[in-house]
């Protein structure tokens, strides 16, 4: 499949100073990038230190070495920081930001973690939780109270890009991790993409 077009607007943005996140915000969009080539979702995590500085990098490997249920950007970040860095830095005090709002599974984690502040770039409104964390159950919403989520404060050009990107290959995505679950079975999945 050709990203000629995606890839020509990842290299030529400029991260715009007015905009906070937008420099880190790229660097989700090229792990993302990255992904999508491998041919896994376009999806890239980065989690910052305390003072704002890269920590650990991640992007989505769901298929890419073989199926991986948990290769989701945030559960690898999660694992690399538990494994590495949880002695070093608290949770509490370190800011994730990720090109594309959590599904379930990860904002669980993301909730059972700690981490500080949660950024995300895009919506997902088929498949994110942000947006739907009031329907979880109380013992998680009062995790999640200890934490803030929020949009990633970005300009209006690289939020089209992490969406891009994000949406890139979905029908075909899916379609593979159906087709993972019900065997070597051919069929067309439909989903709503609203």
């Amino acid at each position: 499949m050709d990203f000629s077009h995606i890839e020509e607007r990842l290299s030529a943005y400029k991260p715009d100073p007015e905009f906070r996140d937008d420099a880190v915000g790229l660097q989700c969009c090229q792990l993302a990038f990255s992904a999508l080539k491998n041919g896994d979702y376009g999806v890239g995590a980065i989690l910052l230190d305390p003072d704002g500085a890269p920590l650990i990098f991640s992007q989505n490997a769901v298929f890419s070495d073989g199926f991986c249920s948990s290769g989701h950007a945030e559960m690898k970040l999660l694992d690399l920081y538990e494994a590495s860095y949880r002695s070093k830095y608290e949770p509490d005090e370190l800011k994730l930001v990720v090109s594309l709002e959590p599904c379930p599974m990860c904002l669980s984690r993301l909730i059972l973690s700690g981490i500080g502040i949660i950024k995300y770039m895009v919506d997902d409104a088929v498949g994110g939780m942000v947006n739907r964390i009031d329907h979880m159950p109380p013992a998680w919403r009062n995790l999640a109270s200890l934490q803030s989520f929020y949009r990633a404060h970005i300009s209006s050009d690289l939020k089209l890009l992490a969406k891009d990107i994000a949406q890139a290959r979905m029908p075909e995505l899916r379609a593979k991790l159906m087709n993972e679950r019900v065997g070597q079975h051919e069929f067309e999945v439909v989903f709503d993409n609203r």
